[in-house]
């Protein structure tokens, strides 16, 4: 921090710093106008380059070679390490008074015995050479001259009257040849000779004199002050999700799901998934990359999956992407049974709804209601009661069987319903959790012979139907047994959707579960339907039968038999009326004499 605290000075009284994976140092301040009251900033004055000569060399025009030669100051003269590192990648390299390029790769090697380590950088703005009044060699041809183990550079007269000659100002500097080596001046032997280390000893041009217009002269040395310095590049790029994901995202993957992304990608746990994937340029000329997840057979486990941007400057907003991948169950994950009729709920809760043909849809529960028992429905043996309330008695509690049975769950130890707190939700809940809560039921008219059944998966934000490979399996949560599935095999269904076909009446709640081995996840989902007008029970129906045929055939009979032995009844009961009225006439008839008299 001592370096870095001579680049800049803070304007704020209360600060941090810290120095990130980046090599870039950060200022951290209270702002109260922000969300979370801390605001962080890049400090741009931060140069992370070092005091040595560089040495450019071109490869194309828009693509160079600087190679780091040893230091030839008295301090940093014994330094024989190397000073770029990879925390120098995707840097720019930034020249006084102008000129860019950013480092694209770090390179260490030992040959030539001089240079310690390149950069290959792309130009972003051309660096600038030296000009004629800075350096009055330049005027000169230059020739290349082999003095022993090191590379002489000989500058000659030109054909002008004055004499242009090198100085000791022009140690560190690098002649640019075009095609050829280039070559770092080490050492001013005098006003014509001058010896320099070659960057690329196999490209030097012995014996071969180059005019003023064939070279040039760069300084990316120390000696005359350092001009250049390594710092954090502005942000050239962005990166974009194709679905809108969030920056650390967590996604869940069950069995046989796929999970669709495009990005740059880098697998933490590549065993647990297998992962695809296609890129091209779209129509904007931007380049896309798309991968395609999908997690191995019933392997659980969780796996980090970075998009990377290695040439992205810190100072872009987004750099870097991290998905978290889970083969398992997703907590959003669940099952949900579609209602072969839509009823908002408020009707559920406050109102009568009807079909086109006024068939009320709704059943209001009897309060303490529990369900028939396979004994009839005089005789509930569920422990579930619905629509329940502690103050008023139970409902068909005759025999010993009803009275063993039966427990409250949300009005247990209460004395009023009031008191049992139901909300809305579960008014409204299907699952037997619920049940004391529950007032009203889906009304179905008696028979339901082919009731169909369908349920949906919820996922994040995803709405699919239950289908192949979920195989469930359906059980009545009070133990009824007067219905059946159609396509039921060994327990469970093969089918998305199931027909359902009861022989029963009044309520049935039913519990659909998928079977084990299809997913990570253990779905299940509830739902109820209340069978009314219903006929008599057995044995009911045929008593009724019965005693009403007894009694038309006896009716019969007596007709019969009164037809046979020429009985007219009519005739005997007109008889004894007018004798009853006759008697009665003669008693009011002798009352009235023996009053007058």
């Amino acid at each position: 921090l001592e370096r870095y605290a001579k680049l800049t000075t803070s304007a704020h009284n209360v600060f941090n710093l810290y120095y990130d994976h980046l090599g870039s140092l950060n200022i951290i301040s209270l702002n109260e106008s922000v969300s979370d009251s801390l605001e962080i900033h890049l400090l741009d004055q931060d140069d992370i380059g070092f005091d040595g000569p560089l040495s450019p060399q071109y490869i194309t025009e828009q693509q160079m070679v600087f190679f780091e030669h040893i230091p030839l100051n008295g301090k940093s003269r014994s330094v024989q390490k190397s000073r770029f590192y990879g925390l120098h990648k995707g840097k720019v390299l930034q020249y006084w008074p102008s000129g860019s390029a950013t480092i694209v790769n770090v390179f260490h090697h030992e040959y030539p015995p001089q240079y310690l380590s390149s950069v290959i950088v792309d130009v972003l703005e051309k660096f600038p050479f030296e000009s004629e009044d800075k350096n009055s060699f330049i005027h000169n041809s230059l020739s290349i001259l082999k003095v022993s183990d090191t590379t002489r550079v000989n500058s000659e007269k030109v054909v002008s009257s004055s004499l242009h000659v090198f100085k000791s100002s022009d140690i560190e500097k690098t002649v640019v040849i075009p095609g050829f080596s280039s070559f770092l001046i080490v050492e001013v032997l005098d006003s014509l000779n001058a010896l320099a280390d070659a960057t690329m000893p196999e490209r030097v041009p012995f014996n071969k004199t180059f005019t003023s217009d064939m070279w040039f002269v760069y300084d990316f040395g120390t000696k005359n002050g350092r001009k250049w310095k390594i710092i954090v590049d502005s942000c050239r790029y962005w990166v974009k999700e194709l679905n809108n994901l969030p920056l650390n995202a967590i996604k869940y993957l069950d069995l046989t799901q796929t999970f669709n992304f495009g990005f740059r990608l880098v697998v933490g746990n590549p065993s647990i998934f297998k992962v695809k994937a296609k890129d091209y340029w779209d129509d904007t000329d931007s380049y896309t990359m798309e991968f395609s997840v999908t997690n191995n057979f019933y392997k659980q486990g969780k796996s980090s999956m970075a998009v990377i941007l290695t040439k992205a400057s810190l100072v872009c907003d987004v750099s870097t992407i991290v998905l978290t991948v889970k083969s398992g169950c997703s907590y959003s994950k669940s099952m949900h049974y579609i209602s072969p009729v839509s009823i908002s709920a408020q009707s559920w809760l406050h109102g009568d709804p009807k079909d086109p043909y006024g068939f009320k849809l709704l059943k209001q529960l009897p309060v303490n209601y529990r369900p028939p028992s396979k004994l009839g429905i005089a005789v509930p043996l569920t422990d579930n009661f619905y629509n329940a309330d502690p103050s008023k008695p139970r409902m068909r509690d005759y025999f010993a069987g009803s009275k063993n049975s039966g427990a409250y769950k949300q009005c247990a130890n209460k004395s009023t319903r009031a008191e049992c707190n139901c909300n809305d939700n579960e008014k409204l809940s299907f699952f037997v959790a619920f049940s004391d809560c529950k007032e009203k039921a889906l009304r179905m008219k008696y028979p339901v012979t082919r009731l169909p059944v369908h349920f949906r998966v919820d996922s994040e934000n995803e709405y699919t139907p239950l289908v192949s490979p979920f195989f469930v399996t359906v059980t009545e949560v009070n133990h009824r047994t007067n219905w059946e599935v159609a396509g039921m095999d060994r327990g469970f269904i093969h089918q998305c959707c199931f027909v359902l076909f009861s022989q029963g009446s009044e309520l049935f709640h039913f519990r659909v579960a998928t079977i084990p081995g299809v997913s990570f996840c253990n779905l299940l989902d509830e739902f109820q339907i209340y069978v009314d007008e219903a006929p008599l029970a057995f044995p009911g129906q045929y008593l009724v039968s019965t005693v009403t045929a007894v009694l038309v055939g006896g009716i019969i009979f007596v007709i019969f038999m009164l037809q046979i032995y020429k009985i007219n009844i009519w005739n005997k009961v007109k008889s004894k009326v007018r004798k009853k009225n006759k008697v009665s006439v003669s008693e009011t008839s002798a009352t009235v004499t023996s009053a007058s008299s």
